[in-house]
């Protein structure tokens, strides 16, 4: 049994009992019990999602100039990751001639990796 099942056990005895007072405060500390209780709850959803969130933050690596997650081989737009944390696969490879050549969809930034070198 659960600790609002138990107050209103409690709550239901003491209206039996006959004393108005104590059912008022027990009623009044049961309405307690259950904002502790929601307040609770809301904080162990908040704490998932942010442990969800930095396990992806520290899945993601950096390789100049691109982003990847762990276990994945399409690169994610660096910009993307460091403004907004949202892991967009970038579009790609496409060959150009300055090197190799990746877009992405949302922020429409544009990566070159692979440079051919100047020969100098």
């Amino acid at each position: 049994m659960g600790v609002i099942e138990n107050f209103k056990e409690v709550a239901d005895l003491v209206k039996k009992a006959g004393d108005l007072d104590l059912y008022r405060k027990i009623v009044a500390l049961e309405g307690q019990v259950i904002e502790l209780t929601r307040a609770n709850r809301h904080l162990q959803v908040e704490n998932e999602e942010l442990k969800n969130r930095l396990a992806i933050r520290t899945a993601m690596t950096f390789k100049a100039p691109l982003g990847y997650a762990q276990g994945d081989a399409v690169p994610h737009c660096p910009r993307c990751w460091e403004s907004e944390e949202k892991q967009i696969h970038l579009q790609g490879p496409v060959r150009v001639s300055a090197g190799t050549r990746f877009d992405c969809p949302k922020c429409k930034e544009m990566f070159i990796t692979d440079r051919p070198s100047s020969g100098r």
